[in-house]
């Protein structure tokens, strides 16, 4: 089969699919230029994202959150991504928002209130995974704290 075969093409976007869907949390990331990531059932938008969330400015084993901004409600790993692709500038969430589910856990792929993020002691509550403690740091980037 050739490089333009349709068949050659669906078959390796169906391996590239899987390979994503099944990333090991601590394994190397694949950051080819994605700027769309599939996330447990979100779509997250971004610099180089892998299949965990991970970006271009931030990708440690403990960089596995993104945040779904107020602005557009999509979800980002970050700040510098939402302005690198956005084509608007970011808002904060309202206190009164908190309840909101806005947090995506990119180890497992749950998605948490604002509030039970910023109370959860830097790792998720449903799977356990270290999140980066150093996000606390810009947290009035994304929420009114």
């Amino acid at each position: 089969m050739s490089e333009d075969d349709p068949a050659a093409r669906t078959g390796r976007d169906e391996r590239a699919r899987a390979a994503t869907e099944s990333a090991d949390v601590d394994a190397e990331p694949d950051r080819s230029s994605r700027r769309v990531s599939v996330v447990g059932e979100e779509r997250v938008r971004g610099v180089e994202v892998d299949a965990v969330t991970r970006c271009a400015h931030y990708g440690t084993d403990r960089d596995v959150v993104a945040i779904r901004v107020a602005c557009c409600e999509r979800f980002y790993p970050c700040h510098a991504c939402h302005a690198a692709v956005a084509e608007h500038d970011a808002e904060r969430w309202p206190r009164s928002s908190f309840d909101a589910p806005a947090i995506l856990c990119g180890a497992c792929g749950t998605v948490l209130s604002i509030e039970t993020y910023l109370d959860c002691e830097h790792a998720c509550p449903d799977c356990g995974h270290a999140f980066n403690p150093g996000c606390a740091a810009h947290a009035d980037r994304y929420f009114d704290v």
